[in-house]
């Protein structure tokens, strides 16, 4: 029977007002999810006392009227089921965006109770709103029934979310609101941090370019999804300015593309386009500083320009045979389709969900994660190409500077380096000699045998002299069948020693010719010592030399001679 009696009060007053009622029928009481009557005041002049005979259309708590509406009059209908008194707290958590919100509160016998003005562009708005949101407390006795108007002015899109809480969970709300938001900001701010930190030791303008896209994406975000207001309380004008954000976020990313692709030299076209955009959004930015509003309205046109060259230039870039521009390509797609999204929930044509509202932040969020794999990747390429850059230019030293058929240093080489050795050896007071090598009548092998046999005994030779090598010994192949030895830290007699071992190595070395027979060759030998005291470069030692192998040979050849 008391559940009868209850369905048919709520029949009777829903008859009676014919118009959605929220009921309230636990202690627990959030509801986020509720209808509401509301009207569009194109005149902006309606006064209190008029707005009950409009008629009120039938709308969802969270909802968007459009771009073009600045004046909302919303009608929240209440009916308390409980026994018990219900203090309950309506919350607008997109006050901070709102000019004016302006509560009136009726009894059931429509007689003013409570009016409440609150406005996010007041001297008082830090006392007036509870970070981003708007709260106003009221209060239900049991079985009663009351109406709540609010007069909503915008000075761009006009959208709203009403939600009911008790005090707890009011409370509870405004601790966990924007914590989404906060996560997302300080994603994309160590993002600009790590960034930049590249930027100032690679100096390459593409870090710049995105570190400044990230801040001005992460600007328009703290103030567009409320964590500004909810945080720090900053509202009205100085907030309102931070969709300059907004306007300067697709002049970054069009400088980074023209950075990171050499759209200059490489796509003049696309680079074209490029900077129609950057020219577009700034001349926007300038407009801004007369009419911030009407700029704000124009952005939409501009973004709009804007996402379309973006997408065109990566699909040319594309074609074009550039790979790497897929990276940018996929990630733009996904800004495209949350900001198409985005923007039909501006224009009243999708539902207010979290998607609709927060798409465009969604969409620069998963883009700015994808343009961060893009410049990783690009860096690493680059990268790649200077090690390619300088091994090339390593193999080209190697190409000028060591002889092709036996692979040591050539006589370039050792003039090079000889003078760097002398000075090391000057500063460290190490003894420095020389060995001069001839091969033992080279001109007859050729002449007998031919000239591949007289190549096999120069690579053989070569190939002694790296056997007896220690690592800090130069040698170089000096002419035709002349080699240089240069050893640093050894006495004249140590040299001698090295060259009598150098010598019986390559005498007891054996050369297989082509008619089976085994060959063998024989090297004479001059050393010499550098006289660092007197001595600037190795040309007196190698004379010195030079004339002890010609010593050598005079005494019968496979000897060393001083």
């Amino acid at each position: 029977m008391r559940l009868l009696i209850l369905c048919l009060t709520l029949f009777s007053i829903s008859f009676v007002f014919a118009e959605p009622v929220i009921n309230i029928d636990s202690d627990k009481s959030t509801i986020t999810d509720f209808k509401l009557g509301y009207f569009i005041d194109d005149s902006a002049k309606l006064k209190f006392e008029d707005i009950d005979s409009m008629e009120f259309k039938e709308g969802k708590n969270r909802d968007t009227l459009g771009a073009d509406v600045k004046n909302v009059w919303v009608k929240i209908k209440l009916f308390n089921a409980t026994s018990k008194n219900q203090t309950l707290f309506l919350h607008q958590d997109l006050a901070y965006t709102i000019f004016k919100l302006e509560y009136f509160e009726l009894n059931s016998s429509d007689n003013s109770i409570n009016k409440k003005v609150i406005s996010a562009y007041s001297p008082d708005a830090k006392e007036q709103l509870h970070g981003s949101d708007a709260i106003f407390k009221f209060m239900l006795h049991p079985q009663e029934s009351k109406t709540i108007y609010v007069h909503q002015t915008t000075t761009a899109y006009h959208f709203y979310n009403y939600s009911i809480f008790s005090e707890k969970e009011s409370i509870e709300y405004l601790i966990y609101e924007k914590v989404d938001a906060v996560l997302l900001i300080g994603l994309l701010l160590a993002l600009a941090l790590y960034n930049f930190l590249i930027f100032l030791s690679s100096r390459y303008k593409e870090y710049l370019y995105y570190t400044l896209y990230l801040v001005s994406s992460t600007l328009w975000i703290f103030y567009m999804y409320g964590s500004m207001a909810h945080y720090i309380q900053i509202y009205g004008e100085v907030s309102f300015r931070f969709n300059f954000g907004l306007m300067f976020n697709p002049i970054f990313l069009a400088l980074f593309i023209q950075a990171i692709f050499n759209t200059k030299i490489a796509y003049k076209r696309e680079h074209w386009f490029l900077n129609s955009i950057i020219t577009i959004l700034l001349l926007n930015v300038i407009f801004a500083l007369v009419n911030f509003s009407l700029a704000l309205q124009f952005l939409s046109l501009t973004l709009n320009y804007a996402m379309i060259v973006f997408l065109g230039i990566a699909i040319s870039i594309y074609l074009k045979g550039n790979k790497i521009i897929k990276i940018f390509l996929f990630a733009h797609m996904f800004y495209v389709v949350f900001n198409l999204y985005a923007l039909l929930f501006y224009m009243g044509m999708v539902d207010f969900n979290y998607i609709s509202s927060h798409g465009i932040g969604i969409g620069i969020a998963i883009e700015a994660l994808i343009l961060s794999y893009l410049v990783s990747y690009k860096f690493k390429i680059m990268e790649q190409e200077k090690e390619e850059s300088r091994i090339k230019q390593m193999d080209l030293r190697l190409l000028a500077t060591t002889d092709p058929m036996t692979k040591l240093y050539n006589r370039r080489y050792f003039a090079e380096v000889s003078d760097s050795i002398i000075t090391l050896s000057k500063r460290k007071k190490e003894q420095l000699s020389v060995i001069m090598i001839d091969i033992d009548e080279f001109k007859n092998v050729n002449d007998s045998y031919g000239h591949q046999v007289g190549d096999d005994v120069i690579i053989t030779l070569a190939d002694k002299l790296r056997e007896s090598q220690r690592e800090s010994d130069i040698i170089c192949r000096y002419g035709d069948d002349e080699f240089v030895v240069l050893l640093c830290d050894s006495s004249l007699e140590a040299t001698v020693d090295v060259a009598q071992k150098i010598r019986k190595l390559v005498e007891s070395s054996i050369i297989s010719l082509p008619s089976s027979e085994d060959f063998k060759f024989t090297i004479s030998m001059g050393v010499a010592q550098v006289d660092l005291d007197n001595e600037t470069n190795v040309e007196a030692a190698l004379k010195r030399a030079d004339d002890a192998l010609y010593e050598a040979k005079e005494q019968g050849r496979n000897r060393v001679c001083t």
